[in-house]
């Protein structure tokens, strides 16, 4: 299976159990939000995604240690 994108790449990971339904939803908040960043500029919404990465940062360490974690790979933390 290729994954072309950042959505279905998030799909997939919910399929397979990486992210819980939540997490993906939130993670396609993200890429939402990214997709806004880029081709976009607005003060207002720059300050709301802004508000989020707190977040995304939270929810992409658990996606990460998810993954390592199916991988057999120990965090040194």
């Amino acid at each position: 299976m290729e994954l072309v994108s950042p959505k279905s790449v998030v799909r997939t990971s919910l399929q397979t159990g990486l992210l819980s339904e939540d997490q993906a939803r939130l993670a396609l908040g993200m890429a939402d939000d990214r997709n806004l960043t880029a081709h976009t500029y607005n003060e207002t919404l720059a300050k709301g995604i802004f508000s989020r990465l707190p977040r995304y940062v939270q929810l992409i360490d658990n996606w990460l240690a998810g993954m390592e974690e199916k991988q057999g790979i120990v965090r040194n933390e």
